[in-house]
């Protein structure tokens, strides 16, 4: 009896470990990694850095993430970084005078491998303020590279091959801002069907090898809090599949997932990591899970692209590959 006690607790143990928020999940071949990402990670590769859901003044996590994703870029050779919103927590930005471009961005990555050029996004949280202002701040700062609402452009990863980076702005297109206009004032100026238009417009005219998409608001995930956004599976998920986009990425729900649907094309990504962090959880489409402060490296190479979530000590996370 003493045995079959002794067995039966370890059993326990081990169940309640694998659903404790912060241990990691992998549904697939990958193997969740323990070594540093370095140089030699992502040698000789295109590599870029992703960000969201940051703008904490330094707290819940924020500067320990700036501060190794400066290591984390210098060794890599970071080209830019590229965020997925909630930028200002938690009413976004009055102007560009607003003291929360220091506590939240200035002085909070302030290392120098991250004087590189910055493409954000809105999230639901920047438009509890003045979005207009976001956008403005190009101006002021020379990395801070903000043009519109939503744009696009194509940079190169070799002297054969591209990869068409698209910014979306999402919240206009969930109802739930759209009823709370009082609460996200800027909402009610954006015209989505313009967007949507637009979309797809790009995406139909968009050559080059590597498409991918950036939003705040994920199309799918496995998160508890928020979860799948049905807004964004009916209007922008069938225009990503018909247009063979590879990746969208997202952030939102403060975890780390990669899912994939059976059957589609495109992988996504939520890198919800750089702040605030909650526990994950898993469904169907679930590739990998995870609950861990940190950030997203890409390496994108002429055949291959590396997705690799990156923790507070440089740690890999996660790692997988496609092939174009």
């Amino acid at each position: 009896m003493r045995r079959k006690s002794k067995i039966f607790l370890l059993l326990c143990l081990i169940s309640a470990t694998i659903t404790m928020p912060g241990f990691a999940q992998t549904k697939s071949k990958s193997i969740q990694k323990t070594e540093t990402v370095n140089s030699k990670t992502f040698n000789k590769g295109f590599n870029f850095i992703i960000l969201s859901d940051w703008g904490w003044s330094g707290n819940n996590y924020q500067q320990q993430v700036a501060d190794q994703m400066a290591k984390t870029a210098d060794s890599v050779g970071a080209k830019f970084i590229a965020t997925c919103g909630d930028n200002f927590q938690v009413s976004g930005v009055a102007s560009t005078q607003d003291p929360l471009w220091m506590t939240n961005f200035e002085n909070i990555y302030k290392g120098l491998p991250l004087m590189v050029e910055w493409y954000p996004v809105l999230g639901n949280h920047d438009y509890k303020g003045n979005t207009q202002a976001e956008i403005d701040y190009s101006k002021i700062s020379r990395r801070w590279k903000f043009p519109d609402h939503y744009y696009t452009f194509a940079k190169k990863v070799n002297d054969s091959v591209a990869v068409r980076l698209i910014f979306l702005d999402t919240p206009p297109l969930v109802n739930e801002y759209q009823k709370r206009r009082d609460e996200y004032p800027d909402v009610a100026k954006q015209d989505t069907a313009l967007e949507i238009k637009w979309l797809k417009e790009v995406l139909a005219n968009s050559k080059e090898q590597w498409i991918m998409v950036f939003g705040h608001h994920p199309v799918y995930s496995a998160s508890k809090k928020h979860g799948n956004t049905e807004e964004m599976i009916e209007r922008v998920k069938p225009l990503l599949e018909q247009y063979h986009a590879q990746f969208y990425f997202c952030g939102h729900d403060h975890d780390f997932q990669h899912l994939h649907e059976k059957g589609g094309n495109v992988d996504y990504i939520v890198t919800g990591t750089g702040g605030e962090i909650r526990p994950y959880s898993t469904n169907d489409m679930s590739v990998f899970s995870g609950s861990e402060p940190g950030f997203t490296v890409v390496s994108l190479k002429a055949n291959q692209a590396n997705i690799c979530f990156v923790g507070l000590n440089g740690n890999m996370i996660y790692n997988f590959h496609r092939n174009n």
